[in-house]
C-alpha cells in the first residue's frame, strides 16, 4: 500500500512540473521567433561578394566582346631624385584610376541609402596596369590597400608608389637644360580589346606637388595612344613630366670658377717677358680647369652630346693651351740676342710705333737709338780727351825746345818714358772704350728685343681677352633664356 502511494505521489509531481513548464516553453518560442534585422552594410557585402559568386579575376562585364574602360590620372607629388648619370628618375606619385565593374552595383533604397562602399582591393577585378619604362626590379605592385565602390559599379581605385622610370637626359645645355621624363602606363597582358585606357585631362595634377631644391616641373602633359603589337592594339598613356633646372648652383660651384680662371690667365700677359713665373703660373690654372671638367664629367650621363658648361670649359682649356705657346715664345723674343742682330726696321715700325701706340704704349721705337748715340758720344768724348793729352804732351813739347840747351838733354829721358806711358794709358783707353761700346749695343739691341717682346705679348693678351669674351658671350647666348629664371 505503501509503494502505491509514493508511486501516486511521483505521478503528481511530474504532472506539476509539466504544468509548469509549458507556459516557460511558449515565452521562449516566442522570443526565438522575433526576427533579428542585419546591418545594411553587411547584407551588401554579402549580396555582392557571397551570395552573387563574384570571382575577382573575371573581367567585369557582362558582354565580353566590349573592353573595360580605364580612366587614368596622375597627381605628381615629389620630384625625389633625377640621376642624370645612370638616367633614372625617382618620384613619388598617386596613381588615379576609374572602371565600372558591372557586377558591382545595387539599389540603394533597398540597403538602406548606402551609395558607396569601401573594400580590400584584393577582392575585386583590377586591370594588370604596368610602368613600361619602370626599372625598378625590387617594384612589387602598388600601394592597393582599399577601394572604393559606388552603386553604379564605379570603381575609383587610388595607388600612391614610388616609381623608378628611365628618363632619357639631354645634358647639351647643363647646368641650363630642360628634360622630359615621360611615364608610360598600359596593360602588360591584356591588349585594346578587353581593357582600353583614357585619360582623365590633357594634363596632370601639380596641386600637391612638393618643391624640389633641384628641379622645377613646368607642366605634365597626358597623352593617349595606341599603337599595334603585331597587328594588335595595346593603347597607353602617357604621362611628360617637364622639368627645368635650377642652375643657379652650378653657375655658382662651376660656372662662375671656370670663367674667373679663363680670365686669371690673362694675367700671365702682364708679367714681364723674362720672369720665370709666366709658364708655372699658366700651367697652375691649366690643371685647376682640369679639375673642373672632371667634375662635370662626373655629373653628366656618358653620351656623344657635350654639355654647355664642359665646352666653354674645353674651349677655355684650348685658349689657355695657346696662350702657353705664345708665353713660351714672349720668353724666347724676349731673352734673345737674335745672333746678335739689330731688330729689323719693319718689325720696329709696326710693333715698336704703330702697334705700341694703339696698345696705349707710347711709340717704342725711339728708346732703342738713343742709347747707342749716348755710347759713341762717350766714346768720342774718350777719344777727344786722349788727343788733349797727346796735343798736350806735343805743346809741352814744342815749349820745352826754347828752355836752355841745359836741360833739354836732362829731360829727354824723361819725356821719352812720359811719352811711352801716355801711349800705353791711349792703348787701354781705346780697348776700354771699344769693349764698353760693344756692351752697349749689345745691350741696347738686347733691350731693343725685350721691348719687342712686351708689345707682342701686350697684342696676345688683347687677342686672348677677345677670344674669351667671345666663348664667355656665345655660351651665355647659346643656353639663352634659363638664365633668367635663376
Amino acid at each position: 500500500m505503501r509503494g502505491t502511494a509514493d508511486m501516486g505521489a511521483l505521478k503528481a509531481t511530474c504532472l506539476l512540473s509539466l504544468l509548469l513548464l509549458v507556459p516557460l516553453q511558449q515565452v521562449t518560442t516566442a522570443e526565438n521567433d522575433t526576427p533579428v534585422k542585419r546591418p545594411d552594410m553587411l547584407r551588401l557585402h554579402e549580396d555582392l561578394f557571397v551570395k552573387s559568386g563574384y570571382d575577382s579575376y573575371v573581367r567585369p562585364v557582362r558582354d565580353f566582346k566590349l573592353p573595360t574602360n580605364i580612366t587614368l590620372d596622375l597627381a605628381l607629388a615629389h620630384i625625389i631624385d633625377l640621376d642624370e648619370k645612370n638616367q633614372v628618375l625617382m618620384a613619388k606619385v598617386w596613381l588615379r584610376m576609374k572602371w565600372t565593374d558591372e557586377f558591382l552595383t545595387w539599389n540603394v533604397s533597398e540597403y538602406g541609402g548606402i551609395e558607396t562602399i569601401v573594400t580590400k582591393a584584393e577582392s575585386i577585378w583590377r586591370p594588370d596596369l604596368f610602368l613600361y619604362n619602370d626599372v625598378n626590379h625590387e617594384f612589387d605592385g602598388w600601394l592597393d590597400d582599399v577601394v572604393m565602390i559606388s552603386s553604379d559599379g564605379l570603381v575609383d581605385w587610388k595607388a600612391p608608389a614610388v616609381i623608378l622610370s628611365a628618363c632619357l637626359v639631354d645634358a647639351s645645355d647643363f647646368p641650363f637644360d630642360n628634360q622630359k621624363c615621360a611615364l608610360q602606363f598600359g596593360s602588360w597582358n591584356q591588349d585594346g580589346r578587353y581593357v582600353d585606357y583614357f585619360s582623365k585631362n590633357e594634363v596632370g595634377d601639380l596641386a600637391n606637388l612638393i618643391r624640389n631644391v633641384e628641379w622645377k616641373v613646368t607642366k605634365l602633359v597626358a597623352k593617349r595612344s595606341n599603337p599595334l603589337y603585331n597587328g594588335v592594339p595595346y593603347p597607353d598613356v602617357t604621362f611628360t613630366i617637364h622639368l627645368t633646372r635650377h642652375p643657379t648652383f652650378y653657375v655658382i660651384n662651376m660656372f662662375l670658377p671656370c670663367a674667373l680662371l679663363a680670365f686669371v690667365v690673362a694675367a700671365t700677359f702682364y708679367l714681364p717677358p723674362d720672369c720665370g713665373e709666366k709658364i708655372s703660373f699658366g700651367v697652375a690654372v691649366l690643371l685647376s680647369l682640369v679639375v673642373f671638367q672632371l667634375l662635370v664629367a662626373e655629373v653628366t650621363p656618358r653620351s656623344e652630346s657635350v654639355p654647355v658648361i664642359g665646352v666653354f670649359i674645353i674651349v677655355s682649356m684650348a685658349l689657355m693651351t695657346l696662350s702657353l705657346l705664345a708665353t713660351a715664345f714672349v720668353i724666347k723674343l724676349g731673352d734673345s740676342l737674335q745672333d746678335s742682330r739689330p731688330v729689323p726696321g719693319w718689325a720696329r715700325k709696326v710693333f715698336l710705333k704703330y702697334a705700341s701706340k694703339a696698345l696705349l704704349m707710347g711709340d717704342q721705337s725711339k728708346h732703342g737709338c738713343e742709347a747707342p748715340l749716348k755710347g759713341y758720344a762717350n766714346q768720342n768724348g774718350s777719344d777727344e780727351e786722349a788727343d788733349g793729352i797727346g796735343r798736350r804732351s806735343t805743346d809741352e813739347q814744342q815749349s820745352r825746345v826754347y828752355l836752355p840747351a841745359r836741360s833739354i838733354m836732362k829731360s829727354q829721358a824723361s819725356m821719352k818714358k812720359q811719352l811711352e806711358c801716355l801711349l800705353q794709358i791711349k792703348g787701354a783707353v781705346e780697348e776700354i772704350s771699344g769693349y764698353m761700346k760693344k756692351t752697349d749695343a749689345m745691350e741696347n739691341i738686347h733691350n731693343d728685343w725685350k721691348t719687342l717682346a712686351m708689345v707682342v705679348d701686350r697684342i696676345f693678351l688683347v687677342l686672348y681677352f677677345i677670344a674669351s669674351s667671345i666663348t664667355l658671350a656665345v655660351t651665355l647666348l647659346t643656353v639663352g633664356p634659363p638664365i633668367h629664371e635663376m
